[in-house]
C-alpha cells in the first residue's frame, strides 16, 4: 500500500512539472480552460478604459501629471486642500483624485482619493 501511495505521489508531481516546462504553455483564462481570458481583447485596444491605476504615499505620479500644466492645482485653497511645502504641488488626475507630489520627482507625499 506505501509503494503504490509512493508511486502515484511520484507520478502526479512529475506530471505537474511537465505541463509547466511545456515550452507553449499558455497558463489558464478565468473559466479554467488553456488560452487568453476574456480581457485580452481589450487590454490592448485603446478604446477601452480599464480601471484606473491605484496610487499609494511613496508611489511616483505619471510623467503626464508632472509635466503637463493642466494637471497641477493652484487653487488648493478653494478645493480645502491644505497649503503644499516648497518643493511640491498639488496635481489632480481625470478621477479628481489629488496627489501632493514633488515637483521634480513625483514623488507622492499626500494623497486626496475622490469617493464616489
Amino acid at each position: 500500500m506505501k509503494q503504490i501511495f509512493t508511486a502515484a505521489l511520484a507520478l502526479s508531481l512529475l506530471s505537474g512539472t511537465a505541463v509547466m516546462a511545456q515550452p507553449n504553455f499558455q497558463g489558464r483564462n478565468d473559466q479554467n480552460q488553456r488560452g487568453p481570458d476574456r480581457y485580452d481583447e481589450f487590454r490592448n485596444n485603446p478604446g477601452v478604459r480599464m480601471s484606473s491605476p491605484r496610487f499609494s504615499r511613496g508611489d511616483r505620479v505619471p510623467e503626464q501629471y508632472r509635466t503637463d500644466r493642466r494637471y497641477v492645482v493652484d487653487d488648493w485653497q478653494s478645493r480645502h486642500l491644505r497649503k503644499p511645502p516648497r518643493g511640491y504641488h498639488w496635481v489632480r488626475d481625470d478621477n479628481n483624485n489629488y496627489f501632493l507630489a514633488a515637483v521634480t520627482t513625483g514623488l507622492i507625499l499626500d494623497l486626496m482619493l475622490n469617493s464616489r
